[in-house]
Order: C-alpha cells, then sequence, then structure tokens
C-alpha cells in the first residue's frame, strides 16, 4: 500500500526540482547547490527579497535546506518545523501552471510521506496529477513537464507489474508506459534545463536498482558525476554502479573515501558500507579480511539509525563469501532492490 501511495505522488527515495529558471541567478543557485557549495547558493538566496519575492524565496530556500541537511526527514523537530514552513508558504494553488506550486506540491509529498503522513503524501501528489494528466499522449514542449510526464509514464506501468494488487487500485488513473517514460526522461536529459539533472538522477537510479541494466546506470551516474563532481549524494548511485560492473578503479576508490571522512555520519555510512563492499572485488585481499570489514560496516550502521539498503548489500556480500543461510535470509529480509548488488542477474528479472 505504501509504494502504490509513493506512485502517485510520483516519488522515489529522490525528488524532482521542476521550476521555471527564468533568470541566470536561480539558474546558479542551483549550480551551487548541485555541486554542494553551499556557501556560494546561500549568498545568491540572501539577494532575494522574502517578501516582495516571497515564492521564489521559499522555493529556494526551501530546496536549500532539503540537501543542506541531508536526509532532511531525520532532523529535528525545530529543523523539519522550519522547513514545512517554508514549503507550505510555496507557490499559487490558484495558478494553473505555477511551478513554485507544482515543486511545493512534490516536496510536501516527499516530507510528509517519510513522516508517514501518507494520506497527506496522496493529497500533496493528487495536486500534480491534475496537470500531468493531461500531458501524457504527446511530448509536452516544455521540459519540466516532459520530465513530471515522464516518471508518471514510468512508475505507473513499473508499480502495475509489481503487484496486481497496485493495478486494481489504478484503474481510475490514465495508463503510463515504461517505455515511454525512459524515452522522454533520455529526452530531458539531453537538454539544457535544470530538469536535466533530476532526468540523469532518475535515469541512473532506474536503470541500476530497477532495470538491472548497470551499463546504463554508469553510463548516466558518470554523466552527473561529471557535472556535479562535488555532490557526495550523486556519489551513492555513482559507485554502486561502479561495482555492479566490477569497476574498481582510483576513482571509485578515492569517492569512497571522501563519504567515511565526511563529517556527517549519513555520508559515513555509506563510505564504511561502499568501502567493505569494494574491497570484495580484490581477489588479493584476504577472504577472512574481507568478512571483518563487511561486520564492522554493518556494525556502524546498526549503530547509527540502520538503513535497510545498506544492510541488504551487506548481507549479500556476506552470502556470497561465506554460503551462510542466515546472510541470505537477512538480506532478503532487508531487500529493498532486486539488483546486481543484492545479487540478482538480470535474466532473473525477465
Amino acid at each position: 500500500m505504501k509504494k502504490c501511495i509513493l506512485f502517485f505522488v510520483f516519488i522515489q527515495y529522490s525528488i524532482v526540482a521542476l521550476s521555471q529558471i527564468d533568470n541566470k541567478d536561480n539558474q546558479q543557485f542551483f549550480n551551487h547547490l548541485y555541486n554542494f557549495e553551499f556557501p556560494k547558493a546561500n549568498s545568491l538566496l540572501s539577494n532575494i527579497d522574502s517578501i516582495q519575492e516571497a515564492s521564489q524565496y521559499n522555493f529556494l530556500k526551501s530546496h536549500f535546506m532539503r540537501w543542506y541537511y541531508l536526509p532532511i526527514h531525520e532532523q529535528d523537530e525545530e529543523t523539519l518545523s522550519q522547513y514545512n514552513n517554508y514549503l507550505e508558504a510555496t507557490g499559487n494553488e490558484d495558478a494553473e501552471l505555477d511551478y513554485f506550486f507544482v515543486n511545493s506540491a512534490l516536496l510536501k509529498a516527499e516530507f510528509n510521506y517519510n513522516q508517514g503522513n501518507y494520506y497527506k503524501a496522496f493529497k500533496n501528489g493528487s495536486n500534480v496529477y491534475d496537470i500531468v494528466k493531461d500531458n501524457l499522449e504527446q511530448a509536452p514542449e516544455q521540459d519540466e513537464l516532459m520530465f513530471l510526464s515522464a516518471l508518471y509514464h514510468y512508475y505507473y506501468q513499473y508499480y502495475k507489474n509489481e503487484n496486481a494488487l497496485y493495478g486494481s487500485m489504478m484503474w481510475l488513473f490514465k495508463e503510463g508506459n515504461k517505455e515511454t517514460g525512459l524515452k522522454w526522461l533520455k529526452t530531458v536529459a539531453k537538454g539544457e534545463s535544470i530538469a536535466k539533472t533530476e532526468a540523469l538522477i532518475y535515469l541512473s537510479h532506474i536503470y541500476l536498482r530497477l532495470e538491472n541494466n548497470v551499463d546504463s546506470a554508469f553510463k548516466y551516474a558518470e554523466k552527473l558525476h561529471k557535472i556535479y563532481p562535488k555532490n557526495m549524494k550523486f556519489y551513492e548511485v555513482y559507485i554502486e554502479s561502479a561495482i555492479s560492473n566490477k569497476i574498481n578503479n582510483e576513482s571509485v576508490q578515492l569517492k569512497i573515501e571522501k563519504l567515511k571522512n565526511s563529517e556527517k555520519v549519513y555520508f559515513q555510512k555509506f563510505g564504511l558500507c561502499y568501502g567493505a563492499i569494494f574491497r570484495t572485488l580484490k581477489n588479493s585481499y584476504d577472504s577472512n579480511k574481507k568478512i571483518v570489514e563487511l561486520k564492522n560496516a554493518l556494525s556502524f550502521l546498526e549503530r547509527n539509525g540502520g538503513g535497510d539498503h545498506l544492510s541488504s548489500l551487506i548481507y549479500n556480500s556476506l552470502y556470497q563469501l561465506t554460503g551462510e543461510e542466515e546472510y541470505l535470509k537477512q538480506k532478503e529480509k532487508h531487500e529493498v532492490y532486486q539488483f546486481a548488488l543484492t545479487g540478482y542477474h538480470k535474466s532473473q528479472l525477465n
């Protein structure tokens, strides 16, 4: 049921940055934000009049907070309250295609979903569906609209195919087509709008974790990294797709070390887990040492809030090394995605 609600709000552990970028300052703001240059992004934000240009300011401020406080839904109540206030103050619900409102609705859908407020998340997402439903037949001219429509096409069919129960709940909504969704995402990824970045995020995520096409996943993850080399959040799909492709070069190792050395525990967890998994690719490294490193990473993960996705990757590596059935059971218990790093070959998913 939760996954079905997630479809309706068009989100999958990432969020669209749908916006009408009509000036260079806004474009530059997102370039700095995506590249983890927070002081520069904040400097541009301070130049906007929060009263005279309230929608624009609140829109950009909510995005700033969402990236600065990764993961936003795990922050303290004061920060969450402040973030929610900016979301609520963004956009004009009376405007048919107010980009600030559309973006705010999606961010609120993500926020409410992560807080367990599923009805509110559904309601926020339905506001966006009213716009998307009329832009599914032909490719929209605007990249931002094409991006939203592409996500709808892909995730409609994905969730419908994943479980017959989900499909039975979708009869009120317009049909979607995965291939159309992927085609439109690729078109947006070739453009120059801010939606290009989001299209690359989704393409790398979809091909890695949902389609289990690790070659395509790495291609898009690499493009994303070249545009924003400092964004450690983007390291995740880059490293996972690289390891899935058995790529164990210095570039991958350097990104893992940066995650490990981050001041934020959130990134440290990824760095330690990826480092332990990366080590399993090296034949020259002792098997017992590999197991110890994997267990240490798992222990750190458990002491710092856990995480089903990373846990499933660790348990899969332990199972591959030891063959112990208990690790397989734990992998399946924590499994979020069925893809290369959780032990699935593409042929197993067809």
